[in-house]
């Protein structure tokens, strides 16, 4: 019963999603932004089964997909991929915190904080939040 508990509180302290610790099982695992998943659903195997779940999945990111075309998505990949440190710091978003930025789309730095557990500098930030709506607005 002592391991049990052990093992539970172990686990509890890995996983913090508030300081980006996801587990072990995350670690290596890469994000997809929902449009990416829209991408490789739409695009299928001509195999692939067509069930419930799979329509409904569609379904879904069809709702929620923020960027209509891939090079959209990339563009919005690749923005995240510059750092939001003061000049001369490197400090990239992680795949993790991109996806969350790409599929909430948040419009203020507040807002973009509440998703991402780490401290980022707001005039980057805004920055950053005002080239995705950019993108948005004149995907093709």
């Amino acid at each position: 019963m002592a391991t049990k508990s052990f093992r539970n509180r172990h686990q509890t302290e890995e996983e913090d999603a508030s300081a980006l610790k996801l587990g072990p099982e995350f670690n290596n695992a890469g994000c997809l932004l929902i449009s990416e998943v829209k991408y490789l659903l739409e695009n299928r195997d001509k195999d692939a089964p067509d069930t419930k779940v799979y329509n409904k999945t569609l379904e879904y990111v069809k709702t929620f997909t923020k960027f209509n075309t891939t090079d959209s998505a990339s563009a919005v990949r690749d923005t995240h991929s510059h750092s939001l440190a003061p000049s001369g710091e490197n400090l990239p978003l992680t795949q993790f915190e991109t996806a969350q930025i790409a599929n909430l789309c948040p419009a203020t730095a507040d807002e973009a904080k509440s998703v991402i557990p780490r401290y980022l500098y707001d005039d980057r930030l805004e920055a950053l939040l005002r080239d995705i709506q950019t993108m948005r607005k004149y995907q093709s």
